[in-house]
């Protein structure tokens, strides 16, 4: 059996070290599966792991299929722009946008305010046009998918990271040793 011969506080620093490593990320991936009636969006947003008011600085990168129940089209990173200043709400488990706010998030081919292949994400007069209601939106070829929100909604979900979790585990190995080892020690005699 392994018997580290370590402090149980190093132990445990380690081990915490290790948890916190497991936890930081250097990008999140987010899973994009939105529909409205025969149109759909489904693909991946990747942003630079920054949490909180994040805006297009932060993705990293995007592969976005848009549908509208004719035609489809793929926006990505090498055909398409993505627009907004702090326009969504990061998390570790999802990206959101707030439908009630002012700010618009707009993806759109070949480049901004093109009017042509789009999804854009509009508070209440935000700028995509739509201006009596919040709303997700997108485009294929002149036809519009439309979806109504309010308030703060999950746009996309993140995807765990297999590494995080491979840091998270060791790092909590490390803590049941430190314990099993002080277990077995037993408690200190007294001095005298």
């Amino acid at each position: 059996m392994f018997s580290p011969k370590l402090p149980s506080k190093t132990l445990a620093a380690i081990a915490l070290s290790l948890g916190m490593a497991g936890m930081a990320q250097a990008s999140i991936v987010y899973t994009v599966d939105q529909n409205a009636g025969a149109g759909s969006i489904k693909g991946s947003i990747t942003t630079n792991g920054h949490l909180g008011s994040i805006g297009a600085a932060d993705v990293l990168d995007w592969s976005l299929e848009l549908k509208d129940g004719v035609g489809s089209f793929t926006l990505n990173s090498l055909n398409s722009q993505v627009f907004g200043a702090s326009s969504w709400l990061a998390s570790n488990t999802a990206l959101s946008f707030d439908f009630d706010g002012s700010a618009i998030a707009l993806f759109q081919h070949p480049f901004i305010g093109s009017g042509q292949h789009f999804w854009c994400l509009d508070a209440r007069y935000g700028g995509c046009g739509i201006d009596t209601y919040s709303a997700s939106s997108w485009r294929v070829d002149g036809v519009n998918s439309v979806s109504q929100y309010q308030g703060v909604q999950a746009i996309a979900t993140a995807v765990p990271e297999p590494g995080g979790y491979a840091l998270l585990l060791a790092g909590l190995g490390l803590l049941s040793a430190a314990a099993g080892r002080k277990k077995t020690r037993g408690p200190k005699a007294a001095r005298v």
